[in-house]
């Protein structure tokens, strides 16, 4: 994008970039790639978007890719070490059949990546998460057996599966309001 012809490109897409990134909306390579070629359309010119475009656009500009948010906490060795030698005392008198591992998760199906491409001088902020999400559970027994996985969502019948059948999902379905 630095060839003569593409000058006007690179300067378009660097301040589309810049207006972006200034409402906090996170950006990725591909991204870039089709708003360059979006803009080189609007300006009549022939070009073709490519990966060593990006890597060439990101080092012109100062420009990396980093998480926006995330958590870091340091687990406690002790309370693992101790765990390790209770668990088999616990579970000594079960079947492998009678003993559950359940994991609970809740997705975000409406929230933004958290990670972007930003300029290494930005300041690295997150935004607040939605507060709109599902809580799955999985749950497998030691010898291999698996339950089908529980949804918990705050509507009964959401729009989207209107006249169809629920239990057709392959999950357990639950209403929360809290949830």
């Amino acid at each position: 994008m630095r060839h003569e012809k593409y000058v006007d490109i690179n300067e378009a897409v660097l301040v589309w970039f810049k207006t972006v990134r200034g409402k906090k909306i996170p950006v990725n390579g591909p991204m870039i790639e089709h708003k360059a070629k979006e803009l080189a359309d609007a300006l009549g010119i022939e070009f073709s978007a490519s990966n060593g475009l990006l890597d060439r656009f990101r080092i012109w500009n100062n420009i990396t890719f980093r998480s926006l948010c995330g958590e870091a906490a340091d687990v406690d060795n002790s309370s693992c070490e101790d765990w390790q030698e209770r668990l088999p005392l616990l579970l000594g008198g079960y079947d492998d059949k009678d003993i559950f591992k359940m994991h609970e998760m809740a997705l975000f199906f409406r929230a933004l990546p958290n990670k972007s491409m930003i300029q290494k001088s930005e300041e690295v902020r997150g935004g607040k998460i939605p507060k709109e999400w599902l809580t799955i559970s999985f749950c497998v027994s030691t010898a291999g057996e698996k339950d089908k996985p529980l949804v918990i969502w705050r509507c009964q019948r959401p729009g989207c599966f209107k006249g169809k059948d629920l239990n057709r999902l392959g999950v357990l379905w639950y209403t929360n309001r809290k949830a």
